[in-house]
């Protein structure tokens, strides 16, 4: 035994957790991306004498259990390793699935698509593949399928050990990077998975039960990933997502689930005529809104100045306000804020004739924007800026008159 300290001990006493080594072992420790087993260790007695949290491989290649202990333990006692047989389970499904989606990723993708690396777990299984560009839906659907296939063939798995020349003549898979001694495991999976494994795996294909993809996603240059779950777990996603369907089908009020798609598409479309609607509405408001501002230009030595706060939906609609302005020659310069969430938009505009006289939108939105907790910019003739101080807006438009006067009287 190793305890916390790492050093060699002959007992170890309840409360403690120590590293531990047994002559034989029915736990599979961490390796090749399966997780470890875990379970108890019982005494003679059955009396549980500690909880094995997890196995790994010590450098000579024995199985070094961490175990958080119960009751005392000694070298020399005789104790029962017992795996957690539901998890064990769940691992071994997910182990052949992995292998099963490995063999229908190439006859998808082609036979680059080699492993890059995995996780299987009992709830869900990652598998990392080779492959450049994205990865259609369509293909993901055509692995799905062909993996359910499999499952639902019934197809016995066989584990054979073997001397490595025989592995490779039998056509199984190794693993880019592993490194294989001259005996080997194989694990086929009726001629159509033949691959070098030493995990876990199922006697037969319909063990797995189903096999649902979660996601796929790109993880770094030529590499991608695929997670995914089966038996029990497949059947909670599923279960899941039935229930979020049912939801959306009351939200939508659809008379059955399978009538949610088109209860959305209508009610899209009713939302885009919503839109339109709502649109021309603001546009007629903003129309009303330039007939009033439009009539009340101040005279500042010889120059026709317009600032208001006007009540439009956004930026743009201040923007449409500044071309009904320039068709109509209102005045020669304009300032009009707007007040949004809690932020402000100017919008500044003069007409060319001013702008000769060295008077630019430009350098009177910078003016100004700073006032408004903001800044911003443009061409000569028309600029706009953003601020978070709705505060200061009339502050902005007073200032923007005074500046107007010093500038015509440079």
């Amino acid at each position: 035994m190793i305890d916390g300290e790492t050093a060699l001990t002959d007992t170890a006493k309840a409360g403690e957790t120590v590293r531990v080594i047994f002559d034989q072992t029915p736990f599979y420790a961490e390796m090749g991306g399966q997780v470890a087993d875990t379970g108890v260790i019982l005494n003679d007695s059955d009396e549980v004498v500690g909880k094995v949290t997890t196995v790994q491989k010590a450098p000579a290649g024995q199985s070094l259990h961490t175990v958080e202990l119960e009751k005392d333990l000694a070298v020399g006692n005789t104790y029962h390793l017992v795996v957690d047989e539901t998890k064990r389970r769940m691992i071994t499904r997910n182990h052949t699935a992995t292998h099963l989606l490995h063999q229908a990723l190439k006859d998808t993708l082609g036979e680059h698509a080699n492993q890059a690396g995995s996780l299987v777990a009992p709830n869900q299984l990652r598998f990392d593949f080779t492959h450049f560009g994205q990865i259609t839906k369509e293909e993901l659907d055509q692995m799905e399928q062909a993996v359910n296939e499999k499952i639902w063939a019934s197809i016995p798995v066989q584990t054979i050990e073997t001397d490595i020349e025989t592995a490779k003549e039998m056509g199984a898979m190794a693993l880019f990077g592993e490194k294989y001694g001259n005996e080997v495991r194989v694990v086929n999976v009726g001629n159509y998975s033949i691959e070098l494994c030493g995990g876990v795996h199922v006697t037969n294909t319909s063990d797995i039960g189903i096999f649902k993809i979660v996601s796929e996603s790109g993880i770094g240059a030529g590499v991608r990933r695929i997670e995914a779950v089966t038996s029990s777990a497949a059947y909670r996603l599923t279960k899941e997502n039935q229930t979020y369907l049912e939801e959306a089908a009351v939200l939508t009020k659809a008379q059955q689930p399978k009538d949610v798609v088109k209860k959305v598409e209508q009610l899209q479309a009713e939302i885009k005529e919503w839109k339109k609607e709502n649109e021309s509405l603001q546009a007629k408001l903003a129309n009303n809104q330039a007939a009033d501002i439009f009539n009340t230009a101040t005279e500042v030595n010889g120059l026709t100045v317009i600032a208001a706060k006007v009540d439009v939906q956004d930026m743009n609609q201040l923007r449409q306000l500044a071309d009904q302005w320039k068709q109509k020659a209102s005045s020669n310069v304009l300032v009009l804020g707007l007040v949004t969430d809690g932020k402000v938009n100017l919008l500044t505009a003069v007409d060319e004739e001013t702008v000769k006289k060295g008077l630019k939108a430009g350098d009177l939105i910078k003016t100004i924007a700073p006032l408004v907790g903001g800044g911003g910019g443009g061409r000569p003739d028309m600029a706009q800026a953003g601020g978070k101080n709705p505060e200061g807006l009339q502050e902005a438009l007073t200032k923007a008159v005074e500046w107007v006067e010093e500038k015509s009287n440079a």
